[in-house]
């Protein structure tokens, strides 16, 4: 498993992000999906430190990891902010005329959309979010 550890502040999202595609590539993700993973990382990574560190009154990093196993690609985002499970998000309602939407949401609705399995977990002051795709299966050469 390989591991990144930033500091929780906006200009963390880059490499974490940089991080996720490459895990992607090595996964051997094609870039409809290697997108789908940039998008929901960029989404969780920019709600942690904003919502989690900054809004929160807090400090602390994000360690973002990744593990390539048969049939899927894991990236696991860890940080010690405010807890907040992105699952209980309100989705928008997205057949609101825009200025009667409220702001906020759309960027957990999208990751969490991103993904194929997304699991969220608190544990002794640590958020933990799992986002899972799937992997092409290997050619099968008999």
């Amino acid at each position: 498993m390989k591991a990144l550890r930033v500091q929780g502040t906006l200009q963390a999202i880059e490499p974490v992000v940089k991080f996720a595609v490459q895990a992607a590539e090595e996964a051997g993700l094609d870039d409809k999906d290697t997108f789908r993973i940039r998008l929901a990382v960029d989404e969780l990574a920019t709600n942690i430190i904003m919502h989690g560190y900054l809004e929160a009154g807090r400090s602390g990093d994000i360690v973002v990891s990744s593990e390539v196993a048969d049939d899927q690609l894991l990236i696991c985002l860890e940080d010690n902010g405010a807890t907040h499970d992105p699952r209980h998000t309100p989705p928008p309602n997205l057949n609101a005329p825009l200025e009667e939407r409220p702001l906020g949401g759309l960027g957990i609705y999208l990751a969490l959309w991103a993904v194929d399995q997304f699991h969220y977990e608190h544990d002794q002051n640590v958020n933990r979010s799992v986002l899972v795709l799937e992997r092409p299966c290997p050619s099968f050469n008999p």
